[in-house]
């Protein structure tokens, strides 16, 4: 294949590592931002609208302690909310799930329940992995835990996943193990933590922190901490932490070793409202502070014992502005070589700041973060680490960045006064193991988890174990290109020599190799062979096989020289013999958006996943194939010609099929958005027309339409293929034109204005009306989207009366162009003045001008994330970040839609009127359908 095309490819699949660091949106002031040429620079760092510069976007000094007071003050007489006021809130947030289903529904529809279509197997075809060989996949993985006791026949292994709930299989080291989802009592699919109970010898007592903690515009908020003593089958609540953790993230909770009773929960920034095209997520009003908890007596009642700085909720801002500055990440207890009478004492990572140990009653810093508690860093600082007692000294291992290159750092004998260690700027108690030098051994770390280790940065050393350590993070993407690879792509590397130098771990030996997927979150280790790693990252589960090889004779085939081959030889020194892939069975996959065959529409479906590139049905909708890697958006199915199949990475790049699924025939078409300059969303809308075959729509600042499906066949075939084209630079990819003026500059006013198109729907009663709505709030109606590109005209049809928020949604009624339901995401609680989440819209083309009705009702405040409506009977569907909701046509009560879909947010809703089948595109639990 053309190196250049290859590389163009690398450079989009880097993208699924990109997507998650706090950014839900990429505002681009100039065509410099997305070069056309060569194809594989990319615009990963350009002024994250949704990440570092958001509109509006303020932040000051003080109001974390500000917020602390609002929480005494709300707490008061108390040191913590108890469960009654924390509650109220929370059945609020979740008033939907509270109502029981519909009446008045025939027999067949009223028996009716979702059904999962999958995928329970998500096979990734040979082409979409990195290194030539197909295997399966899941969804993010976030948290893992070994049983003590495991062995060759019975091996427990938990796992948690950002969206898709608890998971468990008992097989743990088998090549393919048998899984089974144990989520039973927990009311949120979100899992940011899992530790078992170190004083249960039995191993059946674990704790599940909801909400993910890692720095990502997806990381949903969390209801709190649960608890089973059954090995995972049965969870309840623990009380008091809803008032400590409701709307934020459990992102580490850890048991004292020597008192059951004695817990800690780290928390941290969680949001609501991502959707289908992201932008619109927003922490929860009134969510408690984040930091340090602290339960004496077995978690009836948290208390908040250590909190920094951190951002605040600017509700005038896009996304709110809070990042991730003050979250725990980590915590662990030690209980070596410690004073006379203390039996144990606790260490945490924080967000921008460093880490910090209790001492005397209280806490103190031992680490310095490079973010040093900026607000300039709060969305890339980040600080992990890994305790390794080695005798009586406590060694710790820490990683930390600031945004630029991360670092690993040793101290070998921590019990030492926190002053000889840091003096809260400089580390000089510990020892830089990470060089920039090429060639040398500490350049094997160096930047080891790429540009977004706020994302995914672990570190771990295994127990036990104290000289090894292993740490994670992204793929190097420009250490994996055709010829002089000098690394394997080191998203996981293993030192055996205290930090000395790494291992590369991200191939095993086979040929071709079984790889490991990018951004890797979550490790642990079988207890009794800790060279066995269990290995968590936004690809599901993978295991390796505790031998390792030397295959440092490749660096020379590969014509490496000087320091190349040195640190070629370093990494390849002992890689894994073998990778087992441990995601059959896992249903956990992300789903963005779910697009059916209109001709088939049962049987033919397609979907964008995050960081698992595009999936499709074949033969029935219970088999899934992934056929193009990366971050997988929006996708089209052509009205005219199924055979034409359409789908997008990150923002404005994606590509064209001309011949189905084939993983071999995908085209790249977006050249001309990315020489635009303009803002987009991280997944930008993109629809097919639903009358005019190959006609496609997509979203920036404009709308943007092609009318053969990006190019011509023959053309993009040539030189836009992903794996053979040429990409020459006299031949840009794609065709799209912007059509009519921009929607959100100042031609359609100053209010509201700013940031990108984030919904297009095409009326499929006439050929030409389109409606289209803005991040900010901005609502469109044109009546000719099919004309000249030039002659394309919008009319405005939003009010000051309507809410400045995340449009999330429009589904036009199919009889009638003018009739269309919009749903908003975020809260009406930041915009007091302008309520609702569910409106009607119907749009007079005399007068120009269109009625709004408010239908949100009994929803409560919570953003909607996607709707649909049903023009055959009338209802109306909204997805939520807790499920899917049903308003009855005629009705004024909103009611959960079916049974049978489990508490997880739902990004987006496809209905098929002529199929009469809805499908909903879970955050976590792959795509569900209800036969309506």
């Amino acid at each position: 294949m053309a190196r250049s095309s290859l590389l163009r490819r690398y450079s989009i699949f880097s993208i699924c590592a990109v997507c998650m660091l706090g950014i839900s949106a990429l505002m681009v002031p100039s065509a410099a931002a997305y070069p056309i040429q060569p194809h594989y620079n990319h615009f990963l760092y350009t002024n994250h609208d949704d990440y570092l510069y958001d509109d509006n976007a303020q932040n000051t000094e003080g109001a974390a302690l500000a917020q602390q007071q609002a929480y005494d003050d709300r707490a008061f007489p108390h040191n913590y909310i108890d469960d009654n006021q924390s509650n109220a809130a929370y059945n609020a947030n979740q008033a939907l799930a509270q109502h029981p289903l519909p009446t008045g529904d025939s027999q067949s529809r009223s028996g009716r329940s979702w059904k999962q279509v999958g995928p329970l197997y998500g096979q990734e075809a040979a082409e979409a992995t990195y290194t030539g060989r197909a295997t399966t996949v899941s969804g993010r993985v976030t948290a893992i835990v070994v049983a003590k006791d495991c062995n060759e026949n019975v091996c427990r292994v938990w796992l948690g996943a950002a969206g898709g709930g608890v998971w468990r299989t008992d097989n743990g080291l088998a090549e393919k193990p048998t899984w089974q989802s144990v989520n039973n009592g927990i009311r949120s699919n979100a899992i940011g933590s899992l530790t078992l109970d170190p004083n249960d010898h039995s191993g059946r007592t674990i704790y599940a922190g909801t909400g993910e903690e890692n720095g990502s515009s997806d990381s949903e908020a969390g209801v709190g901490l649960y608890k089973s003593t059954d090995y995972g089958q049965h969870w309840h609540l623990v009380s008091g932490s809803v008032s400590a953790a409701k709307d934020r993230s459990i992102g580490a909770v850890a048991v004292d070793p020597t008192n059951a009773k004695h817990i800690y929960i780290g928390t941290d920034v969680a949001r609501h409202g991502s959707s289908a095209s992201n932008g619109g997520r927003f922490s929860p009003p009134g969510a408690p502070v984040i930091g340090l908890y602290e339960s004496t007596n077995g978690g009836q009642s948290f208390k908040l014992v250590f909190s920094k700085e951190s951002d605040v909720v600017n509700p005038a801002s896009p996304n709110g502005s809070d990042f991730f500055r003050g979250g725990v990440s980590k915590i662990e207890f030690s209980t070596t070589g410690l004073a006379a009478g203390v039996k144990s004492q606790v260490y945490f990572s924080v967000f921008d700041y460093g880490l910090y140990r209790s001492a005397n009653g209280s806490f103190e810093q031992i680490f310095a973060s490079a973010g040093g508690g900026a607000i300039a860093n709060s969305a890339t600082s980040r600080t992990e680490f890994s305790l390794a007692p080695n005798g009586q000294k406590l060694r710790i291992y820490v990683g930390d960045t600031d945004g630029g290159p991360a670092q690993l750092y040793r101290v070998d004998d921590a019990n030492v006064a926190a002053a000889t260690l840091t003096n809260g700027t400089a580390n000089a108690g510990w020892l830089d193991l990470s060089s920039p030098t090429p060639g040398t051994p500490g350049y094997s770390s160096y930047n080891y988890c790429g540009e977004q280790c706020s994302y995914d940065m672990p570190v771990y050393s295994p127990p036990g174990q104290p000289d090894k350590v292993w740490i994670g993070g992204q793929f190097q993407y420009a250490e994996v290109t055709p010829t002089g690879a000098k690394s394997n792509g080191r998203a996981v590397q293993r030192s055996a020599n205290a930090g000395v130098s790494f291992t590369d771990m991200t191939n095993d030996t086979q040929s071709p190799p079984q790889g490991m997927h990018p951004d890797q979150h979550a490790m642990a280790f079988n207890p009794n062979n800790p060279d066995v790693a269990f290995l968590g990252s936004d690809g599901g589960l993978v295991r390796t096989s505790g031998k390792f090889a030397d295959t440092t004779s490749e660096c020379t085939a590969r014509g490496l020289t000087g320091a190349d081959l040195v640190d070629c030889q370093i990494w390849l020194k002992a890689i894994p013999t073998r990778i087992y892939s441990l995601n059959s069975g896992l249903g956990t996959i992300q789903f963005q958006s779910v697009t059916y065959n209109p001709q088939d529409p049962r049987h033919d479906v397609i979907g964008g996943t995050q960081d698992n590139g595009t999936f499709n049905t074949t033969s029935t909708p219970l088999t899934w194939i992934q056929n193009v890697g990366g971050d997988g958006g929006q996708s089209v199915i052509d009205a005219g010609n199924p055979n034409i199949r359409m789908h997008t990475y990150y923002g404005p790049q994606g590509d064209v099929n001309f011949h189905k699924n084939d993983p071999k025939g995908w085209d790249y078409w977006g050249d001309p958005l990315a020489a635009s300059g303009e803002g987009a969303s991280f997944y930008v809308p993109l629809i097919g027309d639903p009358k005019v075959s190959q006609t496609m729509f997509v979203g920036l600042e404009h709308v943007w339409r092609t009318q053969d499906s990006g190019g011509p066949q023959a053309y993009l075939d040539q030189h836009c293929n992903e794996l053979t084209g040429d990409f020459n630079p006299a031949t840009p990819c794609g065709d799209w034109v912007a059509l009519g003026s921009n929607l959100v500059d100042q031609t359609y006013g100053t209010d509201k204005g700013g940031s990108y198109v984030v919904a297009i729907t095409r009326a499929p009663s006439d050929n030409q009306t389109l409606w289209t709505a803005t991040r900010r709030g901005r609502l469109f109606i044109s009546q000719n989207a099919n004309a000249a590109a030039k002659d394309v005209a919008y009319t405005r049809l939003d009010t000051a009366a309507q809410p400045t928020r995340f449009i999330s949604g429009i589904s036009v009624d199919p009889k009638d162009p003018n009739h269309a339901f919009v749903t908003y995401s975020g809260y009406s609680a930041y915009t007091p003045g302008t309520p609702g989440h569910v409106f009607e819209v119907r749009y007079n083309p005399t007068t120009k001008a269109a009625t709004w009705k408010d239908i949100s009702y009994d929803l409560g405040d919570q953003p909607i994330t996607g709707v649909a409506f049903d023009g055959v009977t009338g209802d109306l569907y909204v997805a939520t970040d807790f499920g899917v909701g049903r308003l009855k046509a005629n009705h004024n009560h909103w009611r959960p839609a079916a049974s049978g879909l489990p508490i997880v947010a739902v990004y987006s809703l496809t209905l098929s009127n002529n199929g009469r089948i809805l499908y909903a595109a879970t955050h976590g639990r792959g795509a569900w359908s209800l036969d309506l």
